[in-house]
């Protein structure tokens, strides 16, 4: 398909079922350049944790602490970072794979355990509707469902899923999926390779309100900007980022977004950024490259955070950030400087009773009463 859109049926042709591949401790061992210590014919067929998995299971123990839950484990194999000391491995019943990084291995493993489902079939389905003036690229999906607006173009391979809406004017890239729910409304563009997940929203209205001469109500601010995604982002369902007042919202190559993340109007966030779930950035928010945001943390407006430095989770961010550095609390501050205020916080009662107590025998003041401490279960 290039050029005008037409209604072009799919073809009546079911795909085959993915299936899980089954693998043997060996041949995993193998595929992934591990030291094999034990058996090399187990039989594995899924990953899971050392407290879940079962007999077929491999697991993975990534740090001391955890090396002495292997005996315990009714998992048949174990990727161990090497270094680590496993204890209670009976090779002569169970597989340990050594690799340098068990997290790194972890996600070559995962790669090879998911079954491979292949790629919608290309078309447009009978219910889809498309504007005339759309330009489909060769090789697109668009499911059941979906509703494509006027000048919109799709490059080559993408994939539309079922009830996704793109509004008039939107650009989407190369090999990019929208899966199920994505609303993607007018003048926004979407990169090539990417990945949005269901119930997206990329570009409503930015919230932005001023009273009213008279003082009854509000006034909405007109958002006519854009959104802009770079390439190889990901974006997690229920996400939603706002249009800019003027000029674009952008969101630069590789950054990966989290379920549940907002992101207000005229936000600059850069490459290879990880916001993580519940988390929120105010308007004119600017995240320098590598940016780290954990969950649930809030962002006031007009703040820049310098590339490299990471917000811990719960987090409040009312100051900008210089470069690097690891900051958290609420207001957030940098680590150290709050872990040694937390420390003094928490010494507070101590040093009231002993200052009470100077006050008491220097005559200063009556002593007071201890409060008797409350049950708060009986209270419920």
């Amino acid at each position: 398909m290039s050029g005008s859109a037409a209604l072009i049926p799919m073809p009546n042709t079911e795909p085959t079922p993915p299936t899980s591949p089954r693998r043997t401790t060996g041949s995993i061992a193998a595929s992934i350049g591990a030291e094999l210590i034990g058996r090399s014919d187990l039989s594995i067929t899924g990953v899971d944790s050392l407290e879940h998995a079962g007999p077929g299971s491999l697991t993975f123990v990534r740090s001391s602490k955890y090396a002495s839950r292997w005996a315990a484990s009714n998992a048949d194999a174990a990727l161990v970072t090497r270094g680590i000391d496993v204890e209670g491995h009976d090779p002569t019943r169970r597989a340990l794979l050594i690799v340098e990084n068990a997290d790194a291995a972890m996600i070559v493993l995962l790669r090879l355990f998911t079954p491979t489902k292949p790629r919608p079939i290309p078309g447009i389905h009978p219910t889809a509707i498309v504007d005339p003036t759309a330009i489909i690229g060769q090789g697109v999906h668009v499911g059941p469902f979906c509703c494509i607006g006027a000048g919109t173009t799709i490059g080559d391979g993408s994939v539309l899923s079922s009830h996704v809406f793109l509004g008039d004017n939107v650009s989407v890239g190369t090999i990019t999926t929208l899966h199920t729910g994505v609303k993607v409304l007018d003048g926004c563009t979407i990169g090539s390779a990417c990945a949005l997940w269901p119930n997206v929203v990329i570009g409503a209205d930015g919230f932005g309100y001023i009273p009213a001469p008279d003082g009854r109500g509000l006034l909405k601010i007109p958002h006519v900007g854009g959104v802009t995604i770079g390439d190889q982002v990901e974006i997690g369902a229920g996400s939603c980022i706002d249009r800019g007042k003027f000029g674009q919202t952008t969101v630069g190559d590789g950054t990966k977004i989290d379920n549940l993340v907002q992101v207000g109007h005229n936000v600059r966030i850069g490459r290879g950024c990880i916001i993580c779930g519940m988390s929120g950035l105010a308007g004119s928010v600017t995240l320098g490259d590598g940016v780290v945001i954990a969950g649930h943390v809030g962002i006031t407006d007009n703040i820049t955070i310098g590339s490299r430095a990471t917000v811990t989770a719960k987090s409040a961010v009312m100051c900008s950030i210089p470069p690097g550095q690891v900051w958290f609390g609420y207001p957030a501050r940098p680590h150290l400087e709050h872990k040694r205020a937390l420390a003094l916080m928490y010494k507070l009662p101590a040093l009231n009773r002993a200052v009470r107590a100077l006050q008491t025998r220097l005559g200063m003041t009556e002593p007071e009463e201890a409060e008797p401490a409350r049950d708060f279960q009986s209270d419920a």
